[in-house]
């Protein structure tokens, strides 16, 4: 097979500074932008692209020996794409114009960090539909770290004021996020470093005053980080104790829980109750100072579970006494992403009607018995969660304002009298929502039709997002259904997210089987689902909206994705740029130049204010 390769290559001639046994190398990869430097220059990309096409062609009948190669080496490495049989995509990928496509870092709106703060699912929604870089809010709170304003921040300032003369302060963090590439998806250190300095310094509260909640994640960080360290990641429960320390403040940890119980964003009821009960009642498993809740989360790590899942831990006070939320207390939640925030912020602001309605929303109905009436806080959250809480009394630190460039939002002024549809599963409703209409609940205009189907939940035996690897395919044949009856020109433009490749993926390495099955089963999907959409006369643009699957880990990653344009009629040709190289912000632009709006759209970015810079605005990856 290398030898045919090789004369392949020798008969088109290799690509400028390659020479044959490279190209023969870079000839492997099943998807051919893959081979390409990060980077690549425009010119040579093409060039290098085009002799790896001729290559492959003059070897059609090694195809399928390649593939079955190639699949041993995945297996072989524990490389998911690779180890998946998914011929379609990687047909369709190198017929049609892929790009890699930046998705962390600055290019997803975050600090620029060495190394980059990794992508995820709200910031990647955000960029796919939006016509510029849209910021995060971590960098907004970073800047005002910086600078100074974050200490004399209205919402925080008057929430800790607010406090009663016997009344604590309780605060809610998730352990993680020390660097770009282990967290800041949910929560960043320096954000708490900050809120503590906060605290103890300005306000110069006590450490018996303070209550914190440290949350356990193993998500976006390696599985068992909380009390391990690798390569300089984790045993954020040691960086904590020598944080509290600063202020003689270890006895500040009252309570530990994690993640999927605590942060679940299905509105699964058990879950809510259990971080209820465990802030509210002090229900868990009591334990004395730091040592014990390492060996707690140790002793959950010996039963087979990993940080997210680590059942509610009290720690016990000087006397030996469960701490509670009071009545009159004040509750700060330092997370800066919304999804997994609403359901326990909904509780702990007594919010029925909130909760009942999104819980019935995601397929679910919530008895509510276990709320106290009685339970009335002062609480400020880091971000905006959701609009109704505010209306319940919270304040919000960082507001999240809408997106001014979104392309959704411009829909009704642009394409009057056209719709679009938006497509997925309750898991992810808010990114096939909030997210991708740019911060914003509802639609611009009477322009939207939506579906969630509720994801997998107690009936195929999935209780929390750990159990996704029993059902890979999630619900990607109902998404994919629904897609197909509504390929009747009704709707513009159809947004679909698959969730399964990215909820399975959470769960390596220790489901990797499933994690198999759950690409194979979005290549069985796409690969019905695709042809009928160019059949009916649709083009058909697919993205990531970051790196997961790629990876041997829990975590997402700071890798390209891919991003591929095809055509229902002539083939595009792609857009010459300096880098062959595109940005998940570059989309919206290439859905406008299809539907004839580059003239509106550059319009709408000079009326930017602030003008974004020319490096941040969205170009087409389709030439005109």
């Amino acid at each position: 097979m290398r030898a045919a390769l090789a004369q392949g290559a020798r008969r088109s001639g290799p690509p400028p500074g390659l020479d044959i046994e490279e190209t023969v190398i870079r000839s492997l990869y099943p998807v051919h932008v893959e081979a390409l430097e990060a980077g690549a220059d425009f010119a040579a990309a093409e060039q290098t692209l085009k002799a790896l096409r001729a290559i492959r062609s003059t070897s059609a009948r090694f195809e399928s020996t390649l593939a079955m190669t190639l699949r041993e080496v995945g297996r072989e490495h524990r490389y998911v794409p690779w180890a998946a049989s998914t011929p379609f995509l990687d047909r369709i990928r190198n017929e049609g114009i892929t790009w890699p496509t930046s998705a962390s870092g600055i290019w997803a709106g975050f600090e620029e960090l060495d190394p980059p703060v990794q992508g995820n699912s709200d910031t990647g929604h955000q960029q796919i539909g939006n016509l510029t870089m849209a910021p995060q809010t971590p960098l907004e709170i970073t800047l005002a770290i910086n600078d100074g304003s974050f200490f004399k921040n209205e919402a925080l300032l008057a929430t800790l004021d607010s406090r009663g003369e016997k009344a604590a302060v309780n605060f809610s963090f998730m352990l993680s996020g020390t660097r770009g590439d282990d967290g800041r998806v949910h929560s960043a250190w320096n954000h708490l470093e900050a809120f503590l300095e906060l605290v103890f310094t300005h306000r110069r509260l006590k450490p018996s005053q303070v209550r914190m909640q440290a949350i356990l994640d193993g998500r976006d960080c390696p599985a068992r980080a909380s009390i391990e360290a690798s390569d300089g990641v984790g045993d954020y429960l040691g960086l904590l104790e020598r944080l509290l320390d600063r202020y003689g403040a270890r006895e500040s940890l009252a309570w530990v829980i994690g993640r999927n119980i605590a942060m679940d964003r299905d509105f699964r009821e058990p879950g809510a109750r259990t971080d209820y009960d465990l802030l509210t009642r002090g229900a868990g498993k009591q334990v004395d100072g730091l040592a014990g809740v390492r060996s707690a989360i140790a002793e959950a790590h010996r039963g087979g579970k990993n940080d997210g899942d680590v059942p509610p831990i009290v720690v016990l006070d000087a006397s030996r006494k469960p701490r509670r939320v009071a009545a009159g207390d004040v509750f700060v939640n330092l997370h800066f992403r919304s999804d997994r925030q609403r359901a326990r912020t909904g509780a702990l602001l007594g919010g029925k009607a909130y909760l009942q309605a999104a819980a019935r929303a995601h397929g679910k109905e919530w008895t509510l018995d276990w709320l106290d009436p009685g339970l009335k806080l002062a609480v400020c959250t880091l971000s905006e969660y959701h609009p109704v809480f505010e209306q319940l009394g919270a304040r919000v630190a960082y507001p999240n304002r809408p997106h001014a460039a979104n392309f959704l939002a411009m829909w009704n002024s642009w394409l009057p009298g056209d719709r679009y549809l938006l497509v997925g599963e309750s898991v992810k409703s808010a990114h096939v929502g909030y997210f991708i209409r740019g911060r914003r609940e509802s639609p611009v205009g009477e322009v939207e039709d939506r579906q969630i189907f509720p994801s997998c939940s107690e009936p195929e035996g999935v209780k929390s997002d750990s159990d996704f690897y029993k059902t890979p395919a999630m619900r990607n044949e109902d998404v994919a259904a629904h897609i197909g009856k509504n390929l009747d020109g009704r709707h513009r433009l159809i947004v679909a997210n698959f969730s399964n490749c990215d909820m399975v993926g959470h769960l390596l390495p220790q489901r990797y089987d499933a994690a198999v099955a759950a690409l194979e089963s979005l290549e069985r999907t796409l690969s019905s689902l695709v042809p009928a959409a160019i059949a009916a006369g649709y083009h058909v643009v697919l993205t990531s909206d970051h790196g997961n699957i790629e990876d041997d880990t829990t975590a997402h990653s700071s890798n390209d994705v891919l991003t591929t344009v095809l055509s229902s009629s002539d083939p595009f040709r792609p857009h010459r740029r300096e880098k062959y190289q595109a940005r998940l912000f570059d989309i919206p632009a290439t859905i406008g130049r299809i539907f004839g709006l580059d003239r509106e759209i550059a319009a709408r970015l000079q009326d930017l204010s602030p003008r974004v810079d020319r490096r941040f605005e969205g170009r087409p990856l389709i030439a005109d």
